[in-house]
Order: C-alpha cells, then structure tokens, then sequence
C-alpha cells in the first residue's frame, strides 16, 4: 500500500508564527482583546493582573514580567465553545451587535505576546471549571489540535488575587512571555490604563464595567492596584484620568450648533454594505478657557503649577497631547486615535476633539481592520483632496461622477467635508483667539515691538511728527487709554481684562507701538493700522491666507516639532513672503500709467522706511 503524502499550502507553525506578526500596536492594543470578550461575554468585572518574577539576573537589574492573565465574570464558555476559541481563523461570534469583530482575538492577541497561552472557562464555579490550551514551541508543523478541554480548577493562586471572582467566568494565562514592550508590572500596567482607560470609557464611566489592574509580585499583590479610571478624549468627562484640577471637571466644553439639540453633537446618516441606514454621531469640544490660562476668575491652576508656564508643559496638556487625534467610537467601544487629522506641526493641537461614533453595520463603510485597531477607509480620507482629484468638477459633480463609478468612499463624504472643512476650521480659529491676549503669547511679538520702538523714537526726532504723535499732544492720557480700550474690545474682540493687561504692558515700556492678531473675514487686507494718540496699532488679520502661512508657521509653538516639520514651516513661510513679493507686483502691473508711477513712489518711500527699521540699534528700551 502506498503512503498518501500530505501537502498543505502553509505548515501549522508557519501559519501561527506568521499571525504572531498580525498588527497589534502594542502589548495593551493585545491586552484589550481579552476585555473585548470579558465585556462580550456579559461580566461587570474583568481584571488584568501583571506578576513580576521574585528572582532579578543582577542587583541592580529590574524584576521581569513573567505572567500577564485576565480574568472575568462573564457567562463562561462550555466545552465546545471553549475549544473553539482558541482556533485561528474560526472564533466563536459572528454576529455584528456588540464590540467583537469576527471573534478571532484570543488566540491572535495572545501569540502576539507570547508562546503559550491556558484558558479556563467555568459555569459552575471555579472549582469545575474546564481548562486547555495552546503552546507554540509545541507546534511542529503536523496537523496540530486544540487540546481536548479537561476538568481542571482554577489555580487557587488566581481565586485568591481576585476581587470579582463569580460563580462563571474565564481565565485567560499568558507565560512564556517574549514580546512584551515593558519589563515590570508596575510599568506595565502604568502603560496599559491610559489606553484600556480610553478604549473603555464608556463601560467605565457609566459603571457597565469595572477593570480593575493589578501588579503583583511572586503572588502578592502589590499595593498599586487600582480601577482603570476613563480616559476622554473629548475631556467632557467629570471623575476622569485627567491630572488635577480637571480629574473631577470638565477640561473641554462642547462646540459647534449640532443638529441633535446637543451642543456640538451632528447626527448622519449613512447606508451600509446591507442596503440599510444607520446613524453616525460626530462630536467636537474645545478646550475650556482655564485650562490654557491661569487667570480666568474663580478657576486658577493648582498652587504647585507656575501661572506663566506654557499650558502645553502642564501635567493635563502632556496628557491632552497624548490623546492628540479624531476618536473613532464603535459600539461603545473606541477603535482608534486617528491622528492623521491633526496638524503635523501645530502642538496647540491637543486642544480640540473630535469622536465619531459608528455601529457595526458600518464596517465594511469605514474599513474596520479584524483586529479593531483602524478604519482605513475613512482615515484614508484625511488628506483627501476633491479639487484635484475631480479635474475641474464642483463638489456635487464630483460626488456623482463617484457615486456612478460605485467608489467605496461615497458614503462617508458628507462626514468628511464636516469635519475637515467647517468643524476642523472652527476649532482651530477659537483656539487661535483663546490666548490672543495672554503674556505668553503676546511675548512673541515682543522683539518686533523692540525694534519698532526704537525706530519710532528715532523718527520722532527726525521727521515731522505724525498722526500718533500729534494725537498724543491733542489728548490726554486717559483718552487715550479709552480709545485704546475701546479698539482692543470692541473692533478686536480682547476681553476687557486682556485688553487692560496689554496697555498696561505697553505704558510700563513707554513704547509707542503694538503688534495685534484680529479677526477681519470681510476685510482684503492682511493687515490694518490705527492711529491712537500716542501709540501706532498694527493688526494681523487672521482671516487672511497670509496669516496661516506667514505668521502663524513661525509664531506657534515649537516645542516637540521634528526638523522635518520646523523645515517645512520655515519653507511655507519664505513662499509664502514671495507670494507677497509677486502679488505686489502684479498690482502695480495692472496699475495705469498714473497709478504705477504712485504705487512705484510708495513702494521705494515704504522700502527707505523698512531699512530705518531694519537698520536700527541694538540698544535697550529707555
């Protein structure tokens, strides 16, 4: 009789070591699969214990992570139910209710981390619970089997760590570790809240759901253990991870009309792969006023925190940058922090958040990957460009022309335009006016408002006096103040507390100038001059083009920016200057013969002025 030889595609191993490269971001994305089925699975309590080693290879090395397990109270899983969790490629939910995707992310998740992974699943107690397993180095390339589930108890080690023991649940045991990221089980953990406290917000916050995190070290527990608290984004969440003072307030308000009756809540309605209609909510929110400055009445910064410091260098904006992103919500449940929405350069960024929040029927819609880490599709619109893709057409020809060629992105262009055209501008124009008067952000003018000075004084004893400085003679002090008050309210839109801050400035420095950001969406010019007695006011219009890629590129902060991204800002800003150089030019080009010759005048009389400016002193303020 002749040996039938058996010739698979891909051997057993192969399969498994190469899904062991099968895209989780990080051990606590991995982590998070484990909750999904805890949370799937109907338990009020899931718990995720980090065991350190008692033993270090040296006196001074760090004790080793050698166990990481996650517990629940679900409804456990019988014994078919319980082999088949751990097959690849097969999974036990296939429905699209709740937060699972095609049900493979134990044993994907699992091997992602380690070589060996038990499960103990029990519906009668943790004393009859039945256990089995799947270990890699045991996995030789032959037609390889779950192991049959046997009758085994819970290690009593487990029953006694946990809080949330119930009469069913499942264990789920990694060991063999060789591809976790941290080394202790503090650092572990420490790591792992800030995203188990995002992606489950929702569960926590409204107390569907308590995870509980626990270090432990040989079997004892250390003291750290605590409840994953919620991580919100959107910073609308009062009892959150946020450091103090806003860990039992809002750090954001929400922002934007909304079509809900909510404020800044939008509400789409978009078709899925089933011909249906489901909705999909957008949310935005803004940083609050105090959270960026230290002087907003009756909500100062905490006593330890330095009033001037930068906001952006405070323990709640290091964790606002941390939560940089549009936050996609999908049954609750957050799928991902898509950062390719954000500025690459801009860190003021943080301050703004957007959720969208979709139900699985969408999916296929938005691109939803199998291990529930993106929405490719919809995060590939971010930088999406409809004017030179559509060749000339308006937006409505163009969306048709895609709707006939059956394009997949169709159905999430509305939301797209949304946020990237009106909700995107919306929140990074408030953030712009949010500091406009604040002395961190007027001391970027400051070298400039020097150097003016200097100059003004030396033409005041050079040249006839001027519109200020025959104003000043005119009127008294306090008229002026008045006027200046009056502009600074009323035409730029300062608070009256900013606005009396910055005349005081100016008064205190003697100086004769001041440099301004406004917001002028009717005017052409990019900026405007107003004669003050005393005081020459020049206003930046921020409704502009110039602005952004001008001023803006070169005065935001710059902490944190790449050489990449400074390099890229420095070249945006000298385009942007010659643009000006050119457009300039083609103004006296169109001139007629008699306007040519004038706009020629003032352009060498204002080239003289600019090389007094430029030219003058190093000296100090007198």
């Amino acid at each position: 009789m002749i040996d039938v030889e058996s010739y698979p595609i891909v051997s057993a191993d192969m399969t498994i070591k190469a899904m062991r490269d099968s895209g989780y971001k990080s051990t606590a994305h991995a982590i998070a699969e484990l909750i999904d089925n805890g949370i799937e699975a109907q338990a009020d309590v899931v718990e995720l214990f980090a065991v350190e080693g008692t033993e270090r290879p040296t006196t001074r090395s760090r004790y080793r992570i050698e166990k990481i397990a996650v517990m629940d109270n679900g409804v456990g899983m019988d014994r078919e139910t319980l082999r088949r969790s751990l097959r690849f490629g097969v999974g036990t939910r296939q429905d699209r209710k709740g937060i699972g995707r095609f049900g493979v992310g134990l044993p994907n998740s699992s091997m992602s981390q380690c070589q060996r992974v038990d499960v103990w699943s029990w519906q009668n107690g943790p004393e009859n619970a039945l256990h089995t397993y799947l270990d890699l180095r045991q996995i030789d390339g032959s037609e390889a089997q779950v192991p049959e589930p046997d009758e085994q108890a819970v290690p009593k080690e487990w029953q006694r760590l946990s809080q949330g023991l119930g009469p069913s649940g499942t264990l789920v045991l990694w060991t063999a570790l060789d591809r976790v990221q941290w080394m202790g089980a503090g650092t572990t953990l420490k790591h792992t809240e800030e995203l188990i406290g995002r992606i489950y917000r929702r569960y926590i916050a409204d107390g569907r759901c308590r995870i509980r995190l626990v270090p432990v070290h040989g079997w004892d527990e250390l003291p750290e253990a605590a409840d994953a608290r919620p991580n919100d984004p959107l910073y609308l969440t009062p009892g959150s991870s946020t450091p103090a003072p806003f860990d039992t307030k809002p750090m954001f308000r929400p922002i934007g009309a909304g079509s809900t009756g909510e404020i800044g809540v939008e509400e789409f309605m978009v078709k899925g792969a089933d011909g249906k209609e489901y909705p999909v909510t957008v949310r935005a929110s803004i940083a609050t006023d105090a959270a960026r400055r230290s002087d907003i009445e009756g909500e100062p910064w905490p006593e330890n925190v330095t009033p001037t410091l930068d906001p952006g260098h405070t323990a709640w904006g290091k964790h606002a940058a941390r939560n940089l992103g549009i936050s996609l919500m999908r049954a609750d449940r957050e799928l991902d922090l898509d950062k390719g929405w954000t500025s690459t350069y801009d860190p003021v960024e943080r301050w703004w958040g957007i959720e969208i929040d979709f139900p699985p029927q969408l999916d296929e819609v938005f691109g939803v990957t199998n291990n529930k880490q993106a929405a490719t599709l919809f995060s590939s619109l971010a930088h999406f460009d409809w004017k030179e893709e559509g060749e000339g057409l308006t937006p409505l020809e163009f969306k048709q022309r895609l709707v006939e060629e059956g394009d997949p992105r169709v159905p999430l262009m509305e939301i797209v335009f949304h946020v990237r055209d009106k909700l995107l501008k919306l929140l990074r124009d408030e953030l712009k006016l949010q500091r406009r008067g604040t002395r961190q952000a007027r001391s970027r003018h400051e070298p400039a408002e020097k150097q003016a000075e200097q100059a003004v004084r030396r033409r005041r004893t050079e040249a006839r006096p001027s519109e200020t400085d025959t104003l000043e003679t005119q009127k008294s002090p306090e008229e002026s103040h008045q006027e200046q008050v009056e502009s600074l309210v009323n035409r730029h839109k300062y608070t009256p507390l900013d606005a009396e801050r910055m005349i005081a400035e100016t008064t205190a420095q003697n100086r004769h100038v001041r440099l301004l950001t406004s917001r002028n969406p009717d005017s052409p010019a990019f900026f405007n001059v107003e004669f003050i007695p005393g005081v020459l006011q020049v206003s930046l219009n921020m409704d502009h083009p110039v602005y952004d890629d001008l001023v803006a590129v070169l005065d935001d902060d710059y902490e944190g920016a790449s050489e990449s991204e400074l390099k890229d800002r420095l070249e945006r800003a000298s385009n942007a200057f010659k643009l000006l150089l050119f457009s300039w030019a083609r103004f006296e080009d169109e001139s007629g013969p008699r306007m040519k010759e004038r706009t020629k005048s003032f352009r060498q009389d204002w080239g003289r002025m600019a090389k007094e400016f430029f030219s003058v002193d190093e000296e100090d303020d007198e």
